[in-house]
């Protein structure tokens, strides 16, 4: 019984200290003093339903579409 028990804690030392250099290794990765990217605010294309960034969306009116296409008003394929 105290084999398998040693055996247990010897399990769960490795897969502890596997978690760790894990964690390390993806602390390591990221580059110090680079801010996350900043959340975009999305808007859906008025013909398609199409969600995309708000920079990249053409707009007309009120209205933001995906491409040029749905922006002259022309049918979705």
């Amino acid at each position: 019984m105290g084999r398998l028990f040693f055996f247990v804690l010897l399990g769960l030392a490795a897969y502890l200290a596997w978690r760790w250099v894990k964690l390390q290794r993806l602390r390591d990765t990221r580059a110090p003093g680079v801010p996350a990217r900043q959340a975009q605010a999305m808007v859906s294309c008025a013909t398609c339903g199409l969600h995309l960034p708000r920079q990249e969306a053409l707009a007309k009116d009120e209205h933001y579409y995906c491409c040029e296409e749905h922006r002259r008003g022309a049918p979705p394929e």
